[in-house]
């Protein structure tokens, strides 16, 4: 499994080890987390704050889904992603934090799999 915070790859062989990797994520309050399986599926995860939301793509190139928040969220965030550039994604878009981490360690444990304790939609 390849894991990449803000561009840098991270060097995770088990979930104790992503659990305190996670410890140390969450002090940083802006972020690009990826992780993915080889040939496969992958999970990003961007934080700006108190906002962040996930995207789970099934394979390379996939359109993939985002996660469903608040409806009544109105507006946008901004988000710095690895390379420097600034995109900004519907506030509706964001999940509460611990469910993020809840579902990059799903993601992690079950090779790949979409935590299904969230909503999803089509970006």
């Amino acid at each position: 499994m390849k894991i990449t915070f803000n561009g840098t790859d991270l060097s995770i062989a088990t979930v104790e080890h992503l659990s305190l990797a996670l410890d140390r994520i969450d002090k940083q309050p802006q972020f690009e987390l990826w992780i993915s399986v080889p040939n496969g599926q992958s999970l990003a995860m961007l934080r700006n704050g108190s906002h962040a939301w996930l995207m789970y793509l099934r394979f390379n190139g996939d359109s993939g889904v985002v996660t469903k928040g608040n409806p009544d969220h109105q507006g946008t965030c901004a988000y710095t992603i690895s390379n420097g550039q600034v995109d900004e994604h519907p506030l509706s878009w964001c999940i509460d934090l611990e469910e993020c981490y809840k579902a990059i360690a799903y993601f992690f444990v079950n090779d790949g799999a979409r935590y299904d304790h969230v909503a999803w939609q089509i970006a």
